[in-house]
């Protein structure tokens, strides 16, 4: 056929289009002997294809560092799929694939990941929860951090948008329980909320005041910054999420 000629005269879309037919087909070997021909040319879809197939270690025998390697390889293209970027955020999150564990790493290769695509709903819950991880190891004692420096408003949207897929005992619980204590205490003056309606941030709905001046100055003090109403913005230029 064409392709096969084109990828015998090692054309790299060829190559990788014939391992996805492969792959389709069950002829894993066969597959990832064209996956790999097409990645060492750089083809981002072989170069995604090989991330996963040593990552789950189900086609080939599992090498969490030949991942690594690959993904990084991936990540570092211009036009790089985001699985390669999704698997860094993994490997450094867990410190695994000979990666010391380092959750500001983490967050750094899942997030491109994440805002270009939907990515699987444990995947964005673990984004969210290595958000809130490393908020709470600059600030340990304090539900609410200060402003700029706050995860939490973005925590919370990726953790909203999982639940609507999970339901496990896990994820609900926490999040109602992190919803509840961020509405004890204003986030600005950090003073104790008493009332049954106190202000919030109507885009995040992730901070409490115990007034509009109190809002307004937090506004101005960072939330601007920690705020997902410019994420949600981006979110929705891609055409690729629903319901923001």
């Amino acid at each position: 056929s064409l392709y096969r000629s084109s990828a015998a005269q090692g054309y790299s879309n060829a190559q990788n289009f014939l391992g996805i037919i492969e792959e389709s087909r069950g002829n894993y070997p066969e597959a990832c002997q064209l996956f790999q021909a097409a990645a060492s040319q750089g083809n981002v879809s072989a170069l995604s294809s090989l991330v996963k197939f040593y990552h789950q270690g189900e086609v080939v025998e599992r090498d969490d560092m030949e991942a690594v390697r690959i993904a990084t390889v991936s990540a570092r293209l211009p036009n790089n799929n985001p699985r390669g970027t999704e698997t860094l955020g993994h490997y450094f999150a867990y410190g695994e694939g000979g990666l010391e564990s380092s959750m500001v790493r983490s967050v750094y290769y899942y997030k491109p990941a994440i805002e270009e695509f939907e990515l699987h709903p444990i995947t964005t819950r673990r984004y969210a929860l290595t958000l809130i991880n490393i908020s709470s190891s600059f600030f340990p004692d304090c539900i609410t951090p200060p402003s700029g420096d706050n995860n939490g408003p973005e925590a919370l949207f990726w953790y909203r948008r999982a639940i609507a897929q999970l339901t496990d005992a896990e994820t609900i619980p926490f999040v109602e329980s992190y919803e509840s204590k961020i509405k004890e205490m204003c986030a600005y003056c950090y003073k104790s909320l008493s009332t049954d309606k106190p202000k919030c941030c109507t885009e995040c709905k992730a901070v409490y005041y115990c007034s509009r001046e109190c809002q307004a100055a937090d506004w101005k003090a960072g939330h601007k910054k920690d705020c997902v109403k410019s994420l949600k913005k981006r979110l929705r230029a891609t055409g690729k999420f629903n319901g923001l």
